[in-house]
């Protein structure tokens, strides 16, 4: 599979070994620690059972890691509302239907989970290409790491079932394509006139936000990249 689990600051030992055995479970294991506050020890390998293999194979990376995916999903619990909100979140099984549509076996899809206490920043939201958000109730909205990333799983994991009947002549856009689109809308924002900074950072977090949850075929992406340039070549 094409999928990593990166994990952002894990804090506790046990859950690497849930994580590891989630993982197991669904057919996973690509599973990257970036800055991990915790070891794989004795309480990870209890947890792990049959998925020590996958425990084992789990490997540190450094921050940047994150810039090399195609598709960099983040996993969102913060309690926002439209105005408010870092990212616009969409369900696990939102999420696996958009990648069933768009070619997800050609992507390198990254899916980041935050640390226990905090989850992640909004500054690393900002950084994703779409958010995702596990739908709890209002009383209980938090869950602990592992069972997040099981939830997760679980729904990704049906690509490869009967739902994996993917339209292959259909190339999705790469992280280069899409990285070129957000500098030409950049040039284009830069052109323009704004009363405050504020008002075109808004702009672009829109613009990354509608490019990433867009997930764009390669002739799709070549098409904005025309529209974009004509805007800012604009005489």
């Amino acid at each position: 599979m094409t999928i990593t689990i990166i994990l952002y600051r894990p804090e506790n030992s046990e859950n690497l070994g849930s994580v590891a055995r989630a993982a197991s479970n669904f057919g996973f294991s690509d599973i990257i620690l970036i800055e991990p506050q915790c070891d794989v020890d004795g309480k990870s390998r209890n947890l792990a059972k049959h998925g020590q293999p996958t425990l084992n194979a789990m490997r540190k990376e450094p921050v940047s890691i994150l810039t090399t995916f195609d598709t960099l999903v983040m996993t969102h619990g913060r309690a926002s509302d439209e105005y408010n909100m870092v990212r616009a979140p969409i369900t696990p099984r939102q999420l696996s239907d958009k990648l069933l549509e768009t070619g997800w076996k050609e992507r390198k899809i990254g899916i980041v989970f935050g640390p226990e206490g905090e989850g992640l920043s909004p500054e690393m939201l900002r950084t994703a290409d779409i958010a995702v958000s596990i739908p709890t109730i209002p009383k209980n909205p938090s869950m602990n790491l592992a069972q997040s990333v099981t939830v997760m799983l679980y729904e990704l994991s049906m690509l490869s079932g009967k739902r994996g009947k993917i339209t292959e002549k259909f190339k999705p856009m790469v992280a280069t394509e899409r990285d070129v689109i957000l500098k030409l809308a950049d040039d284009c924002l830069d052109q323009m006139t704004w009363p405050n900074p504020k008002r075109k950072m808004t702009q672009q977090l829109i613009w990354r936000r509608m490019i990433g949850r867009a997930m764009l075929t390669r002739r799709e992406a070549a098409t904005v990249m025309g529209f974009l340039k004509r805007v800012r070549d604009r005489k």
